[in-house]
C-alpha cells in the first residue's frame, strides 16, 4: 500500500512537469508576419471626384489611372513616387451671362498627376494577418494636357478659364493586403487640396462679381486599388 501511494505522489509531482515540457516545445503561431522584401511596384485605378469651385469650372473628376513605385526607408517609414492621368471633363463657363445661366458648354479634362509621398506604417515593416494599415502624406503636381475645346474659344481670353499648373497636397489612409512574398493588393483613401485660379473675368466688378479671390483652394476625394510586385 505505501508503495502505491509513493508511486502516486511520484506520478502527481511529475506528470505537470511533462505536462510543461510538452507545452514549452510547441511553437504557437504568431500573427506577424515580417516583410522581407523592400521594394514594390504595379498599376492602379481610381475614382476621383472635385469640389470645382465658387463658379463651378474647376475638373469635377473623373478615372485615374497610372502606376506608383514603393521602397523601404526604415522601421514604419516608406517613400512612395505615384505617375496617373485622370480622364474627365469640366463645365465651361461664361462671366458674362446672368447667374444660373452661365454653363455654354463641356470641356474634356486629361491631368497628368505626379506625386510623392510618406506612408507610415501602422504595424511596422511587417503585416498583422496579412494586412498592414498605413497614414500618407504627400504632394505634388498636375497640369491639363487636353485641347481646348472650341466652345471656349468663343469667350474673350479674359474669360477663360485655364488649369494650368496646381500644387496638390494630400493625406488619407491605405491598406495592403500581402498575399504571398511577391504580390500584394493595396487599397487607398485620400482627401487632397489643390488651388483654382480665377480668370479675370470673374472678378469684373462692372459684372457685379464682389469679393473673388484670384485663386481658391477646392478639396477632392479618391478611392484606388492598386495590384503590386515586390522584391
Amino acid at each position: 500500500m505505501r508503495i502505491f501511494l509513493r508511486a502516486l505522489v511520484l506520478g502527481y509531482l511529475i506528470f505537470p512537469l511533462l505536462i510543461k515540457s510538452e507545452g514549452a516545445a510547441q511553437t504557437v503561431p504568431s500573427v506577424y508576419q515580417f516583410l522581407e522584401r523592400a521594394q514594390e511596384a504595379g498599376p492602379f485605378a481610381s475614382q476621383v471626384t472635385f469640389s470645382t469651385g465658387r463658379f463651378g469650372y474647376g475638373p469635377k473628376g473623373g478615372i485615374l489611372f497610372g502606376g506608383r513605385y514603393g521602397v523601404h526607408v526604415s522601421g514604419p517609414v516608406s517613400l512612395e513616387g505615384v505617375v496617373g492621368v485622370i480622364q474627365g471633363e469640366r463645365d465651361i463657363v461664361s462671366p458674362g451671362r446672368d447667374e444660373g445661366d452661365r454653363v455654354i458648354g463641356s470641356a474634356d479634362v486629361q491631368m497628368v498627376k505626379l506625386d510623392a509621398a510618406l506612408r507610415f506604417s501602422l504595424t511596422g515593416h511587417r503585416a498583422w494577418h496579412g494586412l498592414s494599415p498605413s497614414l500618407i502624406f504627400g504632394g505634388g503636381i498636375t497640369f491639363d494636357t487636353a485641347e481646348q475645346d472650341p466652345v471656349e474659344e468663343t469667350l474673350d481670353a479674359a474669360d477663360r478659364f485655364e488649369l494650368g499648373k496646381s500644387f496638390v497636397g494630400s493625406l488619407g489612409l491605405s491598406t495592403h493586403w500581402y498575399l504571398s512574398d511577391h504580390i500584394a493588393l493595396r487599397g487607398d483613401g485620400l482627401f487632397s487640396l489643390s488651388r483654382l485660379g480665377t480668370p479675370p473675368g470673374f472678378s469684373d466688378s462692372a459684372r457685379g462679381f464682389v469679393g473673388v479671390e484670384k485663386a481658391e483652394w477646392v478639396q477632392g476625394l479618391s478611392f484606388a486599388v492598386t495590384a503590386l510586385f515586390r522584391w
